[in-house]
């Protein structure tokens, strides 16, 4: 981010030394300017959509969770209970509660309260805490699926939030701690690209070192290269984008793919000493492995054949030059 601080401008000829009406109208102007800052929020929220990161209430769904099974245990209880003295009485099967719907359906009708009403009552009131529960854990499930934001991805947030020519908001809410003291397992995003460890690397490290560098200058004074948002608070804000670090971080692993083969080929050429030319052989088979999982994101089933493969070539190589001695 391009960015130089400088204070907001605010005319405090409202404050007056002695006078409350000044000092009103001054809050309101407050007031007023952090208003306008957070409404700015969901538009960044929009076009960034790695920013875009929330609460998951971890801890609180959890608690509801347990809540709603301690609930049901609790009537699961009960109605083993009432299923049992209902067994007890001296009925025809078909006169029993639990043995019949057309029964059970008919105690709706009773006044509420009464025993013979109260399994219908048990179970209508299950049927409502156990979708509830169902619920809760399927939504849980799928919470616990989103991916937790990078740290360097919250820390870029709270620094467009407290920049005055970015963002600069104050929340006065209770929210405000989401984004300040939340504990980072605590939040998700709904940014769901995958990258493979290079491709983090560059995002999240080798950028800042460029733009420290040589990026600021590049960048500091070209209007297309600034988020483009339609709201002025964000003129300062140069963005690198997911699609152009991609681009280069594939060329890059497209080139060692390419080349490693062909460097393993010439450095096993010119060397003529079998103990140096096997221990070529176990180095660049165990690199070719560490690029493999570094710059892609295959999995160890296809890290482990094309490793086999590599090493394969290496060693057909390397029989044919010493048959051809």
């Amino acid at each position: 981010m391009v960015e130089e601080d400088t204070p907001v401008t605010i005319d405090l000829s409202t404050v007056g030394a002695g006078g409350y009406p000044k000092l009103a109208e001054f809050m309101v102007c407050i007031e007023t300017f952090y208003r306008g800052k957070v409404a700015c929020l969901p538009e960044l929220m929009v076009t960034a959509p790695q920013l875009a990161i929330f609460r998951r209430f971890a801890s609180l769904t959890n608690v509801n969770l347990l809540y709603l099974q301690a609930e049901i245990a609790e009537l699961e209880v009960r109605l083993q209970e009432v299923q049992t003295k209902d067994s007890q009485l001296n009925r025809k099967p078909e006169e029993r509660s639990f043995h019949s719907w057309f029964k059970l359906s008919e105690s709706a009708d009773l006044d509420p309260g009464s025993l013979e009403r109260e399994p219908y009552e048990l179970i209508m009131k299950l049927r409502e805490l156990m979708a509830q529960y169902h619920e809760a854990l399927f939504f849980q499930k799928e919470m616990l699926a989103l991916r937790t934001p990078h740290i360097k991805i919250l820390e870029d947030l709270r620094e467009w939030m407290k920049r005055p020519k970015m963002g600069c908001i104050c929340i006065f809410s209770g929210d405000w701690r989401t984004w300040i003291e939340c504990n980072l397992g605590d939040l998700v995003t709904f940014e769901n690209s995958t990258m493979d460890r290079f491709t983090s690397l560059v995002t999240y490290t080798i950028i800042d070192v460029y733009h420290s560098l040589i990026g600021r200058h590049i960048h500091k004074e070209r209007e297309t290269n600034i988020l483009p948002l339609n709201f002025q608070d964000h003129r300062h804000t140069v963005t690198y984008t997911h699609r152009s670090i991609a681009r280069f971080t594939q060329a890059f692993t497209v080139l060692i793919a390419c080349t490693l083969p062909i460097a393993a080929i010439i450095i096993l050429y010119f060397v003529h000493d079998m103990p140096t030319r096997l221990g070529i052989i176990a180095t660049l088979t165990g690199l070719f492995s560490t690029s493999m999982s570094m710059l892609t994101t295959a999995s160890l089933q296809d890290i482990f054949a094309a490793t086999a493969a590599f090493a394969a070539v290496l060693v057909f190589f390397l029989g044919s030059t010493n048959a051809g001695l």
